[in-house]
């Protein structure tokens, strides 16, 4: 909070991922003008000292909220890609299974989670959710094979009883068996999946340049409902300073 003479200017958060050093930037939001500029000397600096674990820093503002845009690009944050986040309503499966996908087993696993990380290197989803997926009531791993049981595709999907959705974090498919339906095939199944839960929407997040994607999502039901744009800020931690003696 920043605060002059007893009164709130500002106030700004963070939610915190120590396994990946990384956390989401919550704001800033300012009720006077001036609190802006004495943010960009303050949050900084006041963000690390009380984060030194942390290395990178993320924000997503709305497009439309161009005062915090401005703001992340004057406080050294790097503009990447809009992210839009599109919701489904969910109807009455026909059946009860869904062709070409299933729930995840062990022997799943492995090959589950190469794909994930050789499609998003630097996914927020790592094997211990997906390892959750497995089992648990509050998220799903799913998978989907063309010819065999190897997995060509996946879906990570987690309950959101708040807001009577349920929400993809991630799907893949294979770039040697897309096309092929296993894309809508999970979304089938996730929709399901929700419908058991009794939510009425199902929601995920893509970006600009996932064109494919796009296409796909808005064939199965999605519409936009916001976009934002992904800033990042990255920060040396103890952890990553190069120590001079490692130096040739």
């Amino acid at each position: 909070m920043l605060k002059e003479g007893g009164a709130l200017l500002a106030i700004v958060g963070c939610e915190i991922d120590l396994a990946l050093q990384r956390a989401w930037l919550r704001g800033p939001l300012w009720a006077d003008p001036r609190a802006a500029e004495m943010l960009l000397r303050a949050v900084g600096p006041t963000l690390q000292a009380a984060l030194p674990a942390v290395s990178q820093f993320d924000a997503f503002p709305t497009l439309d909220g161009e005062p915090l845009n401005a703001w992340l690009g004057l406080a050294g944050y790097e503009a990447l890609q809009v992210h839009t986040l599109l919701r489904a309503p969910i109807g009455a499966p026909a059946s009860p299974e869904v062709a070409g996908a299933r729930r995840a087993t062990a022997s799943d696993l492995a090959s589950a989670l190469a794909l994930h990380q050789t499609l998003f290197p630097s996914a927020y989803i790592t094997e211990a959710e997906f390892v959750r997926g497995l089992g648990e009531a509050d998220c799903a791993l799913f998978v989907a094979s063309l010819h065999d049981d190897t997995p060509s595709a996946y879906l990570f999907v987690q309950d959101a009883p708040m807001d009577h959705e349920v929400y993809i974090d991630y799907l893949g498919v294979d770039p040697q068996q897309r096309r092929a339906g296993l894309g809508r095939a999970l979304l089938s199944a996730a929709a399901r999946w929700g419908t058991d839960r009794g939510r009425d929407h199902v929601a995920l997040t893509v970006r600009e340049d996932r064109r494919s994607a796009h296409a796909l999502y808005r064939q199965s039901g999605f519409a936009e409902v916001s976009s934002g744009r992904h800033w990042r800020k990255t920060v040396a931690t103890p952890a990553l300073q190069t120590d001079p003696r490692d130096r040739g």
